[in-house]
């Protein structure tokens, strides 16, 4: 019953990322639309810009839960930058088309918190469960492994 139990909540985690994977997937999506309006009028930004799309390029590629949260918190904080230097270059602000991108990355981040809210409380509840005794002993005996987090990075706050 312990180890069912343990399994049904570590499923419900994966549950739960799916939901924001479809979303992320989404966001990363618009980078290469967003770097192709920005990019002519930011030459000195090029570093960030390589950073994001490599990001994007391994967001894509990955295939572990872990390694995929890992990179959507690398690459939060790289699209807010992008889109806060952005906001500093007025003539591009004017252009409809940034403006539109810049609608759709906020909607999503905000789809995305919410289903981060859930797939956090998921997490939290699994990582508990195979710690609290006598639950560890199945968890060490059938490597249930915690799961990390899937939070904003403090730069993508502020």
């Amino acid at each position: 019953m312990i180890y069912n139990n343990m399994v049904m909540l570590k499923n419900n985690c994966y549950k739960a990322f799916a939901n924001i994977d479809v979303l992320l997937k989404k966001q990363v999506a618009l980078i290469p639309m967003l770097t192709a309006i920005t990019q002519k009028a930011m030459e000195h930004e090029k570093v960030l810009f390589k950073q994001l799309a490599e990001n994007r390029n391994g967001y894509l590629q990955a295939l572990a839960l872990n390694e995929k949260i890992h990179l959507a918190n690398q690459l939060f904080p790289q699209l807010k930058t992008s889109l806060i230097i952005a906001e500093k270059y007025p003539e591009l602000i004017s252009g409809k088309n940034l403006h539109l991108l810049q609608v759709q990355a906020k909607e999503l981040e905000e789809c995305i918190a919410d289903r981060r809210e859930f797939f956090n409380q998921s997490v939290t509840l699994y990582n508990t469960e195979i710690r609290i005794f006598p639950n560890v002993l199945f968890a060490l005996i059938f490597k249930f492994k915690d799961i990390p987090l899937f939070y904003p990075s403090r730069e993508a706050i502020s």
